[in-house]
């Protein structure tokens, strides 16, 4: 962090302390996730029902209550393999998540035990991405694949970070944000290709979607399902630290998210923007999942959390040097 003025350090140390304590204060009773609906869903599909079909019965009925009824594709997969392929298919995605994140870490941290504890933080994210794909699957896999394609991402190698994030736009809309940021910062660094790239991943987001909420108007049903929708931060928060209390998920979780907005990085950047329009978008109806958008990567924050709020005390506290120089007549 770049040096501040010691009233400004001041000022920035009351707003990161107002934001954690408002994060904390505003979560609301622990969260319990889990879409039992989809496991329903799948659970049927593998007996032979059309995913339709089950659409047209169920969600009438108060399924998938507050939330958008669900693009087919990730049920479509999961009724096609087993349980075990399933759970293959997974570990594969998180051995390759964190051998591209282990390397994409060199670039961040020079000094070994800081990338190895770098590592640890990634591993951490990386087994609350797993997690959520059991209790919130199109949240969990939606959240794998754009932090994969977050770490894949380079100048020189978009092709494949742009297939996984159109994949996730396949999965759940609520990653369209997130190819839109991609492409905006592209488009910023002068990329023209790697743009077009990601307005194509957007494209088929987009196309995916429609067709879909044509089908939901054949049946006469709207995308988003009746009753109450989750608060964004209550989602974010139940996510980010599982198990724990809601106020002290809420203030980690926003002080990781302050720790990619300190650092000075294109992967920083885009992380942290992608994360603050998921949480302003998921304030919308049916739109939690966008909450969740990063939160694998987001216990890396804390480290950078540490160093930078480090940085705000040594400035804050500094005292002005005052140089005394004596004439001699």
């Amino acid at each position: 962090m770049a040096e501040l003025r010691r009233t400004t350090a001041r000022i920035a140390l009351a707003a990161v302390a107002f934001l954690i304590v408002g994060a904390a204060l505003l979560a609301g009773p622990a969260l319990t996730l889990g879409d039992q609906d989809h496991v329903a869903m799948v659970s049927a599909m593998r007996d032979g029902s059309g995913f339709y079909g089950l659409i047209a019965g169920i969600v009438p009925a108060g399924a998938f209550a507050g939330r958008l009824v669900p693009l087919p594709t990730l049920a479509v997969v999961e009724s096609s393999v087993g349980v075990l392929t399933l759970t293959i298919l997974l570990c594969a995605v998180l051995a390759s998540l964190l051998l591209v994140g282990w390397n994409r870490l060199g670039e961040l941290f020079t000094h070994l035990p800081a990338r190895l504890t770098a590592g640890l933080l990634l591993l951490g994210g990386s087994s609350v991405g797993a997690l959520l794909t059991i209790v919130e699957p199109h949240a969990g896999w939606t959240a794998l694949l754009v932090a994969w394609s977050l770490l894949l991402r380079r100048r020189d190698r978009w092709v494949e970070a742009v297939a996984l994030g159109a994949a996730a736009t396949t999965i759940d809309p609520a990653a369209l944000p997130f190819v839109m940021v991609m492409a905006a910062a592209a488009m910023h660094e002068g990329e023209a290709s790697e743009a077009g790239g990601w307005l194509l991943a957007a494209v088929l987001g987009l196309a995916t979607w429609i067709a879909h909420r044509a089908a939901l108007s054949n049946l006469a049903i709207a995308s988003v399902g009746i009753g109450a929708p989750s608060p964004p931060i209550d989602l974010a928060a139940a996510a980010f630290l599982p198990g724990m209390p809601a106020w002290l998920s809420a203030a980690s979780w926003m002080l990781a998210v302050l720790g990619w907005f300190s650092v000075r990085d294109p992967l920083a950047t885009r992380v942290a923007v992608t994360t603050a329009i998921g949480v302003l978008l998921a304030l919308l109806p049916g739109m939690q999942s966008a909450a969740t958008l990063t939160i694998v990567l987001l216990p890396l924050g804390l480290m950078f959390a540490v160093d930078a709020i480090a940085s705000l005390i040594r400035q804050a506290s500094s005292r002005r040097r005052i140089t005394v120089t004596r004439v001699a007549r």
